[in-house]
């Protein structure tokens, strides 16, 4: 058995070896297995005899595993009827992804990035940002549906972690609501005080069934009307003036003028 200083996941963070799932096996049902072959320096038990310190050696292949296994169950919870899994992406998006990803994780692009593509309702690909980064970087990822949370997922999220740590939000969508404005600026500020890397996937509400011209009852025409008031504030304006600065300092930039963000 070779000592573990060959230790192939010396080479994972390594974005230009495309693959999210490299040296991994992911099966449909959501299993994820090592590929044996890919680890010689080990046989993918994630130990090796040293024969210069005359001991076993570790690294952190196994741990790496398990949490790629619980972000896959994870997604299943969250999306159980999802077509595609977090690895199931075409190759442009997982190159585009693992080089994004390396750049934000190794500071060269601000550690917040900020997105309005997500689609109501369908998983959104901060899950296989979140994949990337926990199994070719190493680094803690979580993710967290911000409409399908709850206190308990909140409080796991943004638990306390010794290492670098990686947070990815999606279906953020109706900051409207108090609830869900709060919510957000909770994450904002915790990601602010740990110094994590955060990823934020709005979702832009879409006209609901309600929003046509063939109904023209009063409260069919009070009911376009507010939902037309929503649709013109930038997702942006919900968010108090100190959760957009904190915001803005993690994504290096100054996002938009927001002119409705006036509370403190």
């Amino acid at each position: 058995m070779k000592p573990l200083g060959a230790c192939v996941l010396s080479n994972l963070d390594n974005p230009m070896l495309n693959g999210l799932t490299l040296g991994l096996s992911c099966a449909d049902d959501g299993q994820v297995q090592l590929q044996t072959d890919m680890f010689p320096c080990c046989q993918a038990l994630g130990m090796s005899w040293d024969d210069y310190l005359c001991g076993i050696r570790t690294c952190t292949l196994q741990a790496r595993l398990h949490r790629v296994q619980k972000l896959f169950f994870y997604f299943r919870k969250t999306w159980p009827n999802a077509v595609r899994g977090p690895h199931q992406i075409p190759a442009a998006f997982s190159s585009s992804i693992l080089q994004e990803v390396g750049a934000v994780l190794k500071r060269d692009k601000p550690q917040a990035q900020v997105g309005f593509g997500g689609q109501k309702n369908q998983a959104s690909l901060v899950w296989s940002k979140a994949l990337a980064t926990l199994w070719r970087f190493g680094v803690e990822a979580r993710v967290l549906n911000l409409l399908k949370s709850d206190p308990k997922d909140m409080v796991a999220f943004t638990s306390d972690h010794s290492g670098p740590l990686a947070l990815f939000v999606e279906q953020i969508d109706k900051l409207w609501d108090p609830q869900n404005a709060e919510a957000l600026e909770h994450l904002i500020q915790r990601a602010y005080n740990a110094d994590a890397f955060l990823w934020l996937d709005f979702v832009q509400e879409l006209p609901s069934d309600v929003d046509t011209q063939d109904d023209v009852s009063l409260k069919a025409e009070f009911t376009r009307r507010i939902s037309k008031k929503r649709k013109s504030v930038h997702p942006l304006d919900h968010l108090s003036r100190d959760s957009l600065s904190r915001l803005q300092s993690m994504c290096g930039q100054f996002l938009k003028p927001s002119s409705g963000a006036s509370h403190d």
